[in-house]
């Protein structure tokens, strides 16, 4: 699609020649049946050529817009796949989705033609994107590339998707693989962390909440949207059927199936779609009994102070306060970084409270397809990949083959 200046010549009635503008709006097309064609109309000024060129762009649902020849932020692409990515996506990930579409993709890809996008130019844009900012937003964008790009392979505008078959870059493996080693908490280590948040003010209901976290394995957005009749403590189990996110208030788009709106706040169901039970970890029934004890059904399990509802994640972080001395007084940092840092975990993000609760249950000896289960994973190798050994399970390891060898 193009818009080009036309200079024209025309003899007026006396006789001299003079000339006029006019503006080229020009379209190729894919008809239904036969070889492409091109569509053009001229007009008085850019403004209304550009208009209509953006009607007939608009227009495209067929096979009518030449990729080969269309740059990617005026192919339209992004317009074809939102109200797919919508309902396929939760709200969070669309979010990460979008944002990485605007203001990476667009940036690097914008006024590149869409069929000239190579495997190779998205390998040497994801290492752009992960040098200049981090390796997550670098796979978001990614990711929003390949699902925009995967659309139009679907609907026929494209043959193949390069943004698929692109491959990680060395520098995202050796962080994942760095991210395996060292990164969960033992239980010792876990009630330290339990114990000092419970130390707080008012810490209690979010010790407990951590706790759950990394002994059960919930994510933070389940145990946010637990409620008191998701938990059966005479069975000991619970059952985990909705979770919570956050989002802009001013993203009024469509919502998958399945999920609601109340406010900034998004719920639904928990991540892969399927309800499971849990069990209640024997030491937290007391605290979860006196959490629950006297609230209505449909109550939170962890009530924010202020307004006795969700406990957002910026809370939960923020309520952590860690105190260091230095030679200027008292230094006070809010966060749940400093926080873990300063009880000798630094690095342990909320998160690895769940590869926590996986590497336990399994050095416990619960079965991998119980664990798989527990976490509510469909493949066994995803709960694999959370498991990760402990600093103390490698000690063990080094004495265990000392011993063996009689070099101990």
């Amino acid at each position: 699609m193009s818009v080009t200046k036309r200079v024209r010549e025309y003899t007026d009635k006396n006789g001299k020649t003079k000339t006029y503008e006019i503006w080229r709006a020009r379209v190729w097309t894919y008809p239904p049946h036969g070889e492409r064609r091109q569509i053009e109309e001229d007009f008085d000024s850019w403004t209304a050529a550009d208009e209509w060129e953006r009607e007939q762009r608009g227009t495209a649902r067929g096979r009518n817009v030449d990729l080969e020849r269309t740059t990617l932020a005026a192919s339209g692409l992004w317009e074809r796949a939102e109200p797919v990515l919508r309902r396929r996506l939760a709200p969070r990930t669309f979010g990460y989705y979008r944002d990485g579409w605007n203001d990476r993709v667009l940036a690097t890809f914008g006024n590149t033609k869409v069929g000239a996008i190579s495997v190779g130019d998205v390998e040497r844009a994801q290492a752009e994107w992960t040098r200049k900012g981090t390796m997550h937003v670098a796979r978001q964008a990614r990711y929003a590339l390949s699902a925009v790009l995967g659309v139009a392979v679907r609907d026929g505008l494209l043959t193949a998707n390069p943004a698929r078959a692109a491959q990680s870059t060395k520098a995202e493996k050796r962080k994942r693989q760095e991210r395996k080693v060292g990164m969960t908490l033992t239980p010792a280590q876990l009630e330290t962390l339990v114990d000092a948040i419970r130390k707080m003010p008012q810490g209690e209901r979010y010790a407990v909440m951590v706790d759950l976290m990394g002994s059960a394995g919930l994510r933070y957005g389940e145990a946010a949207a637990l409620q008191v009749a998701d938990v059966d403590l005479a069975r000991g189990v619970m059952t985990v059927q909705r979770s919570v996110s956050e989002m802009t208030k001013d993203d009024d788009g469509d919502l998958a199936d399945g999920y609601w709106r109340e406010g900034n706040l998004v719920w639904g169901p928990p991540k892969g779609g399927r309800n499971r039970l849990v069990p209640v970890p024997v030491h937290l029934v007391e605290p979860l009994r006196a959490l629950t004890a006297g609230q209505r059904r449909s109550a939170q399990v962890f009530r924010s102070e202020r307004k006795g509802y969700v406990i957002r994640g910026n809370v939960l972080k923020t309520k952590m306060v860690t105190e260091t001395k230095t030679k200027d007084g008292v230094k006070t940092q809010h966060g749940w970084g400093p926080f873990v840092t300063s009880l000798g975990f630094a690095g342990v993000r909320v998160h690895d409270l769940r590869a926590t609760a996986a590497t336990n249950l399994l050095s416990a000896g619960v079965p991998p397809h119980v664990v798989r289960d527990i976490l509510g994973h469909e493949d066994i190798a995803v709960t694999n990949g959370y498991a990760r050994s402990h600093d103390d399970a490698l000690s063990l390891a080094v004495a265990a083959l000392g011993t063996y060898s009689g070099r101990a």
